[in-house]
């Protein structure tokens, strides 16, 4: 059974969202307007649609990561350094922990603040972060939205200031 995800993303501007996405899924959109397009992809089977929406771009802090889990690290690879030579910053991070698993993985980040995480899990890991203090990650990554939320309400308990907060959550160095 063949199937497709349907992500629906509020956009600022449709044609600087469109040239990010052309590059990071090396694919143009299957339809595009001035107000709108879409990206009907069969690998990954996606259909992201962009909506222009600057007053819900950028949307639900906590629904700003999103991801692609690959199989392979050549094909890893393949996604990282097309998306290298396309200029795209991207943020590399090798066997961390994160998510009760290990892996190697790159983030990029689209132009409206939505997180995009590209991974191939090696191994199973016990822990939900590595080297984890007050629940947070070392790892600026795994410092999303949701663990902010999270690591917000352990500083609460415990009287501690959060390594992780709403405004450092994605960031390099929140940790």
């Amino acid at each position: 059974m063949k199937t497709r995800i349907h992500v629906n993303l509020s956009v600022n501007d449709i044609e600087r969202s469109v040239q990010f996405y052309s590059l990071l899924f090396g694919a143009q959109p299957s339809k595009v307007r001035d107000d709108y397009a879409n990206f009907r992809l069969d690998e990954p089977g996606l259909h992201l649609a962009l909506v222009k929406s600057p007053e819900h771009a950028g949307g639900d802090a906590k629904a700003r990561h999103f991801g692609v889990e690959l199989f392979e690290n050549d094909v890893l690879g393949d996604w990282r350094g097309r998306l290298e030579k396309a200029g795209v910053p991207l943020k590399i991070e090798e066997q961390v922990t994160c998510c009760y698993a290990v892996g190697d993985k790159f983030w990029a980040q689209d132009p409206d603040g939505n997180d995009w995480e590209f991974w191939v899990r090696s191994a199973e890991a016990d822990a939900m972060h590595g080297d984890s203090t007050a629940g947070c990650s070392t790892e600026a990554a795994c410092c999303t939205p949701q663990e902010a939320a999270v690591a917000m309400e352990a500083a609460k308990a415990s009287s501690e200031a959060p390594c992780c907060t709403p405004d450092t959550a994605g960031k390099s160095g929140c940790c």
